[in-house]
């Protein structure tokens, strides 16, 4: 019929919809206050901030410590370093967590306890048998903060009207007594040198070198050495003497001056595991004489000479402690001279991928450049090198002598300095034994 529209069951549905979605848009299309619109967009920014400051305080309602909790404390480290026998017994060192008493077992056995001082802890006059161990914990602990040292009290004998027949009483608990701080660890006696560069008074230059493992080059370098009369320092461990005596009585034969550098040159100290120049579990005095000793009769015995009174210590790892035993055996250190001048060849460096590696001609000119009065330059009579420095140290010799130089021994360099035959007896006579 005309007029009336027709529609199915969902068009009337749809109709219903469009008649509340006109009734919704007119109420979002009514205009609202100013005042009402910043309001709700102030809210809507805020709402993130208020949730995250809601979920911070129930976090720390979560956190908050509980009457019953029991407080938490890092677990304290201690290392021993060293044991060293002195003549009132052994000198126990090592390292631990700063703010930590440190605790001594001999086997399972409680020795004696001390507290850390700028990381370090000492026993001394230890006279018990290893193996030792040691513990840490807190200085402040739930009894309070411990005094500064700590010590076992003997051991009380069994009285006869102590217990019951056959039993013994119960051991004593530890005997805690106040004490002042360990005092730094200093060495005993006067120090022994550590020759790193001579006197900058005059234009002289110390080219050292060292024998150790290899021979790769060592030939050329007495050859450039002796084309230009140059006398030098080499220092000769007693490997490199049995391996390779006929360069040795070379080296003898053209009048140089021939250092100490140990027999099988090992680590005296543990800077290579944690950059500390500790003496080296095992490491004593006894070990050091050995070392010397054995290379100084290799060398007499293949030259018919003595060892002059001069030693390196290998990969340059000593201590005063250190310098001091080989003082008393009758030998100055001499190290190479570091810092900014950076006379260190690194000629060892033979892996080209090395951040280290430089080649023979970048290195020879590097040392000539640093080169300065005094300056000690550490190189080596042989290496691995696919490009062996020793083929071009012309290059180091001539440049330095067209800078200016002179060449000088290290022997030389000590006794300007007053570190003389009559100084170094003296050390021999406050080695309290027999010399090695």
């Amino acid at each position: 019929m005309r007029g009336h529209g027709y529609c199915t069951t969902r068009c009337a549905q749809d109709a219903g919809r469009n008649v509340t979605w006109r009734r919704i848009r007119t109420a979002l299309i009514r205009p609202i206050p100013a005042r009402l619109a910043v309001f709700l967009v102030a809210l809507a920014a805020c709402a993130p901030v208020i949730l995250a400051l809601r979920t911070v305080r129930d976090l720390d309602r979560i956190n908050a410590p509980s009457a019953y909790a029991r407080t938490r404390h890092e677990t304290p480290w201690a290392r021993l370093d060293s044991a060293v026998p002195t003549s009132n017994g052994l000198r126990i060192e090592g390292s631990a967590s700063e703010g930590s008493a440190v605790f001594l077992f001999a086997a399972d056995r409680f020795i004696a306890a001390a507290p850390v001082t700028q990381g370090r802890f000492r026993f001394e006059g230890v006279r018990e048998q290893g193996p030792f161990r040691v513990g840490a914990m807190p200085l402040s602990a739930s009894l309070g903060t411990l005094p500064a040292e700590v010590a076992a009290a003997p051991a009380r004998e069994p009285q006869s009207g102590d217990g019951a027949a056959g039993s013994l009483p119960p051991a004593p608990a530890p005997r805690v007594r106040a004490a002042a701080p360990l005092p730094p660890i200093a060495p005993a006696g006067p120090a022994a040198p550590d020759l790193t560069r001579g006197p900058a008074d005059r234009a002289e230059v110390l080219v050292s070198f060292d024998g150790g493992s290899s021979d790769n080059g060592a030939s050329e370098i007495l050859d450039a050495l002796s084309a230009r009369g140059i006398h030098t320092t080499i220092f000769l461990t007693g490997e490199f003497i049995r391996r390779y005596p006929a360069i040795v009585r070379r080296i003898a034969a053209d009048g140089h001056e021939v250092g100490n550098h140990t027999d099988t040159h090992p680590h005296l100290t543990t800077y290579a595991s944690d950059g500390r120049q500790t003496t080296r579990l095992g490491v004593d005095r006894a070990f050091l004489w050995g070392e010397l000793a054995r290379t100084a009769r290799l060398y007499r015995e293949t030259t018919g000479r003595p060892m002059a009174p001069l030693w390196r210590a290998p990969f340059g790892e000593h201590n005063p402690e250190i310098r001091r035993w080989a003082a008393q055996a009758g030998y100055w250190h001499v190290g190479w001279t570091g810092g900014s001048a950076g006379l260190d060849g690194l000629d060892w460096v033979s892996n080209p991928r090395s951040r280290s590696y430089q080649s023979a001609d970048h290195l020879l000119s590097r040392l000539v450049r640093h080169a300065e009065n005094g300056g000690i330059v550490l190189l080596h009579l042989g290496s691995d090198r696919d490009e062996p420095v020793a083929s071009k140290i012309a290059l180091l010799f001539d440049g330095l002598t067209a800078r200016g130089f002179v060449y000088a021994r290290a022997s030389e360099f000590l006794e300007r300095q007053g570190f003389d035959e009559t100084r170094l007896a003296a050390f021999r006579g406050r080695s309290g034994s027999a010399e090695p």
